[in-house]
């Protein structure tokens, strides 16, 4: 994150044409929370405003293989600190999938809880049967004997985006694991898992950020992890070489997002390609699409 930028240190492009930006907003779990007192005030009229704070969802991808093991247990400190960091507000819920998947922690402001539901995860501890809870539950939207089925974990990343769909407001997924696709002659390719759990992640509006547990500078997965990273608007960073520095990197992401509001050209075709690039700054631009009205 950049703090404190405006419309003037923003480009955005449609189709190749410069347009006017109307105005630049950043959103994270502080400015979009309101005292009980104003809640309170809205409802008399009848409004409702969504819950404040953000959704996280933590998904363990764990594994029979004991070479991954260590990636993956060397990760717990520096997941207490994304825990450390995250508003009182932010509810988190902890998934795992090793051979299907399992709901280990539904939303919860506990973040103690999660810390807890974390680490068994990566110690591949049985989990207990979690019941739906208060709203927003994830619970109620998932189906055990689904997630039971589950083979893969692109079939299991689709499960956890339809059930997050009925939900509003901000979620961001942190994916630890060790790799997507399959490897094969030619190279690896996407399964034909991954494009419902696409497209489910994206109707629930879940930007998923990845932390790469391979001990390796290189492995041949970590495509499709930069894969699922790059289209759901997230971060893929490896923790071989500097876990601190990918965990650091993920927080950042996950902390807010500016919001940038314009009118697009009144000829727009769907199809046309919409660029948002930082003027006289360094930094990379991660952004998606979001309809307002005329706007976007």
């Amino acid at each position: 994150r950049i703090p404190a930028l405006d419309a003037s240190d923003f480009r955005v492009d449609v189709g190749g044409r410069v347009v006017e930006i109307r105005s630049v907003r950043w959103v994270s779990s502080e400015s979009e929370a309101m005292t009980l007192e104003e809640m309170e005030e809205l409802a008399r009229y009848g409004l409702s405003v969504e819950a404040p704070g953000k959704l996280v969802i933590f998904f363990v991808q764990t594994d029979l293989n004991p070479a991954r093991a260590p990636g993956l247990l060397r990760l717990a400190f520096e997941t207490d600190q994304i825990l450390d960091a995250l508003h009182p507000d932010d509810r988190v819920a902890v998934v795992s999938f090793e051979s299907h998947l399992t709901l280990r922690l539904d939303f919860t402001r506990a973040h103690e809880d999660a810390r807890e539901a974390l680490l068994a995860a990566m110690r591949r501890r049985r989990a207990p049967e979690v019941e739906p809870g208060r709203f927003p539950s994830m619970a109620r939207h998932l189906d055990p004997r689904e997630a039971r089925r589950a083979a893969s974990p692109e079939r299991g990343l689709e499960l956890v985006g339809r059930a997050l769909q009925p939900f509003e407001g901000r979620k961001v997924m942190i994916y630890v694991g060790w790799g997507l696709g399959r490897y094969g002659v030619g190279g690896v390719r996407m399964t034909p898992e991954y494009e419902p759990a696409k497209r489910a992640l994206k109707r629930a509006g879940v930007s998923v950020s990845v932390l790469d547990i391979t001990q390796a500078d290189y492995h041949s997965l970590e495509i499709g992890l930069e894969t699922v990273a790059r289209e759901t608007g997230g971060v893929y960073e490896k923790t071989f070489q500097n876990p601190l520095v990918a965990v650091d990197r993920v927080m950042q992401m996950i902390a807010g997002y500016y919001e940038i509001t314009f009118e697009p050209p009144s000829d727009l075709e769907r199809a046309e390609r919409v660029k948002v690039k930082l003027k006289g700054r360094l930094g990379e631009v991660h952004y998606e699409r979001k309809k307002v009205g005329g706007d976007v």
